[in-house]
């Protein structure tokens, strides 16, 4: 299966790796960037703690799980 391509306009990079402080879910992030403006947030797939949230932003942010916490 071929990876999503972002519509025209939106560009990608790498957002490097968060650790989820409520339960420490490993995440591959990536930053969106794009001349319209969204608005959303996510959320933790393992404890549902709220990882980020915008509002109007240029840039949003998409959190990949790659490993889960022990036990969870």
């Amino acid at each position: 299966m071929a990876p999503k391509r972002p519509k025209p306009g939106v560009r990608t990079r790498d957002g490097g790796e968060y650790t989820c402080p409520g339960c420490g879910a490993v995440y591959r992030v990536t930053v969106f960037t794009s001349p319209f403006k969204d608005t959303g947030h996510e959320d933790c797939a393992v404890c549902n703690l709220r990882i980020k949230s915008w509002d109007k932003a240029t840039a949003w942010w998409s959190y990949k799980l790659t490993k889960r916490p022990a036990g969870r």
